[in-house]
């Protein structure tokens, strides 16, 4: 819920950002706990021998950013995060050996000043650049590149003989099970990483494995001096808590540009610069320039719109149905709104296919609704039901794009457009609940044993947008005789049913672009994977379709020409849209804004607006 007297603090004119961040910073302390916890002092090193010289005009250092969050924090330990807070506060404090350039997409040097790729393409050896050191002060070595990935692989021993435990059908049990424990493996096997010295760290691949450079040398850094005690006691999944983002968040160190300064529940989360950033101006002034970045915690995406509408926040990601009203405001409060062209983003639905039992060994979906769910022609039946053109212009108002399957058209080269598409066509709805022996009894639909259709779906509370689009896809199929009770929850809870409890039967929900390549997905889109949403992190593939996706992924995965990697790609789209384990809906398009007083922004369609937030500054009112 969005608190009154955040707006009332930033909602005057006449006061500088920079005395309002101050206002904010007055109200994290002296309530209690905080005041009686006291800061260590930073030990900042030298700028490093190898820092990064970024090519932007150089600026003027003591601006606070002030933007909104939709959503709280759950936790900031990465290797447990589900949620979109987390992602903010461990975006903004870990670093990874690479990253994409946000103009071309091409994988570029970060933490890593350089690499080499053996022959054979199965070893990637990775130069550290020296002298960076994390923000608590410490060095940052090769050592922390393998501790890191020791947390995703670390096996669970045999407390009597020392061996490896195993599950049933023979593989490993993992001691910290995260998402990169099955998403870094190669075609299930593992990479193994060594030390050649301080600043040298080599990756041996078990076969050839083309997006290596983004998906390995993306990986977000631990510190091993930090996390290592808890590695070796048991307890790692449970560091970094949000009573440690309260309490002690000196603790949560990092390499990025910002630490973790305070957090409010609810409330605001407050980011200071780190002290030992590793990147440098043209003047050799170490980076970033803005001091803070305040961060309110909204629960609702209109209320962050009206508060940058109202010159409240500095920049934002506005909603296609705000657009207009927004841009009514770029005079009066001097800021900018940019159309930044089609959205990688997808908005989706799917249903409960797991066939699993709760701790009281009920099955999480009905059985004779379970039966329905699995059976494609019912999804198909769904699909041809949904007006996605009246989602369009009813709810985004002209600004999205019907979305035919799981790639979005902004990625022209892997987006394949011969695939089979669902439109608006409700008597190919009934024709195939129908033949699935489903009958319509004045107006309302029964299963072939009398039962009404009926289901219920969970979509996320804070998306104004998202709920909009529940509410016409219930009436979508009220049309077609199907009764659906919306519930609308928290993020974090609806993370906990689909990932966890599984206690729900169809969700809501959308993805963001992410990485400009097919193997982004693996984690959706193969059986074994934690956001294989219908039904994750499969021991063996439950349908033979999943089995070929799982085959595709891995030859996607295994080969580094493009158009082969395509061809693959393009199979696994196909079977998608045939099965319809995913019934997508549309693609919004993009806008951003910001406040005029801010240098060297320049937006591009893949890294958005705040991209270059080292170079980011504005002038300091006195």
């Amino acid at each position: 819920m969005l608190r009154c007297r955040y707006h009332r603090i930033c909602a005057c004119p006449t006061i500088a950002l920079s005395a309002i961040a101050a206002l904010l910073l007055v109200g994290l302390v002296g309530c209690g706990k905080d005041e009686t916890r006291v800061r260590p002092e930073s030990v900042v090193q030298p700028i490093p021998k190898d820092a990064l010289v970024v090519d932007f005009p150089d600026g003027k250092f003591g601006a606070n950013i002030i933007e909104t969050v939709a959503g709280d924090v759950a936790t900031v330990n990465p290797l447990v995060n589900e949620s979109v807070g987390g992602s903010v506060v461990i975006g903004r404090i870990l670093d990874s050996l690479t990253t994409l350039d946000p103009k071309t997409g091409e994988v570029i040097p970060n933490l890593a000043k350089s690499w080499e790729v053996s022959e054979d393409r199965l070893q990637y050896t990775f130069h550290i650049r020296e002298g960076v050191h994390w923000s608590d002060g410490q060095p940052f070595t090769a050592e922390d590149v393998v501790f890191t990935w020791q947390t995703f692989f670390a096996k669970k021993l045999d407390p009597d003989t020392g061996e490896v435990l195993t599950d049933k059908d023979g593989r490993p049990l993992y001691r910290y099970n995260s998402r990169s424990t099955f998403g870094q493996q190669i075609n299930g096997q593992e990479p193994q990483v060594e030390m050649i010295d301080a600043h040298t760290v080599r990756f041996t691949t078990p076969e050839v494995y083309a997006p290596f450079l983004l998906f390995g040398g993306g990986v977000e850094i631990l510190p091993k001096h930090i996390l290592h005690e808890a590695y070796e006691d048991g307890t790692l999944m449970d560091q970094w808590s949000v009573e440690t983002a309260i309490n002690e968040p000196w603790k949560i160190v990092g390499l990025n540009m910002f630490v973790l300064e305070a957090y409010r529940p609810g409330e605001r989360m407050v980011f200071a610069r780190n002290p030992n950033y590793w990147k440098v101006n043209s003047a050799g002034q170490r980076l970033p320039y803005v001091d803070r970045i305040i961060s309110k915690i909204v629960q609702d995406a209109n209320s962050s719109n009206v508060a940058f509408a109202q010159g409240q926040t500095d920049f934002e990601s506005i909603g296609p149905d705000n657009v207009a009203w927004v841009r009514r405001g770029e005079e009066r409060f001097d800021y900018t709104v940019l159309d930044m062209g089609p959205s990688s983003t997808t908005n989706f639905i799917w249903f409960n296919l797991n066939p699993g039992n709760n701790a009281e060994g009920e099955p999480y979906v009905a059985p004779y609704k379970f039966e329905w769910f699995s059976d494609k022609r019912f999804r198909q039946a769904i699909s041809y039901g949904i007006n996605r053109e009246g989602i369009i212009r009813g709810v985004f108002f002209n600004r999205a794009d019907i979305l035919h399957g799981y790639v979005s058209p902004k990625r022209k080269f892997w987006y394949n457009d011969d695939i089979r598409k669902y439109p608006y066509e409700i008597e190919k709805s009934r024709a195939l609940f129908r033949e699935m022996g489903f009958e319509y009894r004045d107006g309302d639909l029964f299963d072939g044993k009398g039962r009404r259709v009926e289901f219920s779906l969970i979509t996320n509370s804070n998306n104004g947008l998202r709920v909009e689009m529940a509410t016409v896809f219930k009436e979508n199929m009220a049309t077609l005789g199907i009764e659906v009770e919306l519930q609308f929850l928290d993020f974090n809870t609806i993370v906990t049913k689909i990932s966890d409890a599984f206690d729900y039967e169809a969700c809501m929900l959308g993805l963001g672009g992410g990485a400009p390549d097919p193997y982004a997905g693996k984690d959706i889109l193969m059986s074994g994977g934690r956001m294989h949403f219908w039904y994750p992190q499969q021991q063996t593939p439950a349908t033979e379709w999943e089995a070929r996706i799982d085959e595709l992924m891995r030859e996607v995965g295994r080969h580094t020409e493009v158009e082969v990697r395509k061809k693959y790609f393009n199979e696994v789209q196909v079977i998608l849209a045939e099965q319809q384990p995913l019934i997508f809906l549309v693609s919004a398009k993009d806008y951003a804004g910001y406040r005029n007083r801010w240098h060297n922004v320049e937006p591009t369609p893949l890294g958005g607006v705040t991209w270059n937030t080292e170079s980011l500054w504005a002038e300091v009112s006195e």
